[in-house]
C-alpha cells in the first residue's frame, strides 16, 4: 500500500501572482526542471474552465464570505494550496481513468471539507515526474474570519491527513496515511518536492538493500548445495552382474534422494536465481542513476540557496549604511516623505486605470 502525501502551504496576497504563473504555467522561463513542457497540454484545473487571474478570485471571495468589522491586515494569509499525491510507482500502476478518478474524488472531499465557495483552483499537474493536485482556497472560517490560524492549525491537518486516506480507500484506492505529524508540512514547495524525491529513492535503496542480501543468501546455499552435486561424482557406482541395473552404496543413495527433495536437480530453480541477478544489477544502476541526478539536483538549489542568503546580508548592509548617512545629514525624514508621495501617486494611477477599465 503507498502512502498518501498532503503538503499545505500558506500565501500572502503578495505571493497569490506566483502561485497562478506556476500553477497555470504561464512562465516559459520556468525554475523547475521537472516540467515536461511536451506534457503540460494535459494539465488541467478541475474547478475552473480555464485560465483565471487568482488575485481577483481571492477577493471576490472574501469580498463574499468576510463578515468581521475590521480591515485586512497586509500579512494577513489569503489564500493556502493543498498539494496532494503519491509516490509515483502508485500513479505507473493506475490506469488513467483511475488516476483521473483519483484526482476527481480528492477534490469532491476538499470541496466538501473547504467548502465549494472558498475554492480558488483546483489543478491537476501530469506534466511532471510524479502526477499531483495543487488545491487553493481562501481560509475563511464558518463564522466569516480569514483564518488559516484556525484552518489549518496542528489538529485540523492531523484530521485531514486521516480522514482522505480514508475516504479514498473507500472508493477503492489502495493508500494510506502518511507520517502523522509530519514536518513536510511546514516546508515550501521546492523543498517539500526534494525531500520526497530523496526518500523515494531511500526507500528503493533500502528495498534493494534487501533483495540484494536476499540473493547473497539463496547464492550461498546455491554454493553450498553445488559442492554437494560435485561430491556425487565421487559416489561409488557398481553394474550389476544380472541385467542392466546399476547398485551403490545406501548412504550415497541417500544423499541423491536428499538433494532430489531439495530441488537441487532442478535446473529451473538455477536459471530463476540468474533472472533475479540481472534483475537487481539492472534496479541498482538506475537506482543509483535517479540517486545521482537528484542529488545533484538538490547541491545545485543548496548553492543557490546560500549565495541569495548572501545577497540579503548584503542588501541589508547597504540598507543600514545608507540610512546613518541619510541620518547625521538630516535627510531621512526628507526621503521617507518623498517615498511616501510616490507611493501615494502610484496608488492613484493604479486606481484611475482600474477605474477607466470598468468604464
Amino acid at each position: 500500500m503507498s502512502y498518501l502525501i498532503c503538503h499545505v502551504q500558506k500565501f500572502k496576497a503578495n505571493d497569490v501572482k506566483g502561485t497562478q504563473i506556476h500553477n497555470q504555467r504561464e512562465s516559459e522561463n520556468s525554475k523547475n526542471k521537472d516540467i515536461n513542457k511536451d506534457r503540460t497540454i494535459l494539465n488541467y484545473d478541475l474547478h475552473n474552465e480555464k485560465h483565471i487571474n487568482y488575485n481577483h478570485k481571492v477577493k471576490e471571495i472574501i469580498k463574499d464570505g468576510y463578515s468581521v468589522n475590521k480591515g485586512i491586515r497586509k500579512d494577513a494569509v489569503v489564500m493556502t494550496s493543498t498539494l496532494i499525491t503519491s509516490d509515483n510507482e502508485y500513479f505507473k500502476k493506475l490506469p488513467q481513468e483511475d488516476q483521473a478518478k483519483f484526482f476527481k474524488q480528492t477534490y469532491e472531499f476538499l470541496k466538501e471539507k473547504y467548502g465549494e465557495k472558498n475554492i480558488v483552483a483546483a489543478t491537476v499537474h501530469l506534466d511532471e515526474t510524479t502526477p499531483h493536485m495543487h488545491l487553493c482556497s481562501v481560509p475563511l472560517t464558518e463564522d466569516g474570519r480569514l483564518s488559516a490560524k484556525i484552518t489549518f492549525n496542528r489538529k485540523a491537518l492531523l484530521q485531514l491527513q486521516s480522514e482522505l486516506p480514508q475516504y479514498l480507500q473507500s472508493r477503492g484506492f489502495d493508500v494510506q496515511r502518511g507520517e502523522a505529524g509530519s514536518e513536510k508540512t511546514h516546508l515550501n514547495t521546492q523543498d517539500f518536492k526534494i525531500k520526497t524525491k530523496k526518500e523515494e529513492l531511500e526507500k528503493s535503496k533500502i528495498e534493494f538493500d534487501k533483495a540484494y542480501n536476499e540473493l547473497n543468501i539463496k547464492s550461498k546455499a546455491l554454493e553450498k548445495l553445488t559442492t554437494n552435486i560435485s561430491n556425487l561424482e565421487h559416489t561409488d557406482v557398481k553394474k550389476s552382474f544380472i541385467g542392466s541395473k546399476m547398485t551403490l552404496h545406501e548412504d550415497d543413495y541417500n544423499k541423491i534422494i536428499n538433494l532430489a527433495k531439495k530441488g537441487v536437480l532442478n535446473e529451473n530453480s538455477l536459471n530463476d536465481l540468474k533472472k533475479i541477478n540481472i534483475s537487481l544489477e539492472s534496479d541498482n544502476l538506475s537506482y543509483h542513476k535517479g540517486y545521482t541526478e537528484y542529488f545533484t539536483k538538490y547541491s545545485k538549489l543548496k548553492k543557490e540557496h546560500k549565495k541569495l542568503n548572501a545577497n540579503v546580508v548584503d542588501l541589508i548592509k547597504e540598507y543600514k549604511i545608507m540610512t546613518n548617512i541619510l541620518e547625521k545629514n538630516n535627510l531621512l525624514p526628507e526621503v521617507q516623505q518623498k517615498l511616501k508621495a510616490e507611493k501615494e501617486t502610484e496608488k492613484i494611477s493604479k486606481r484611475n486605470k482600474r477605474e477607466n477599465l470598468e468604464l
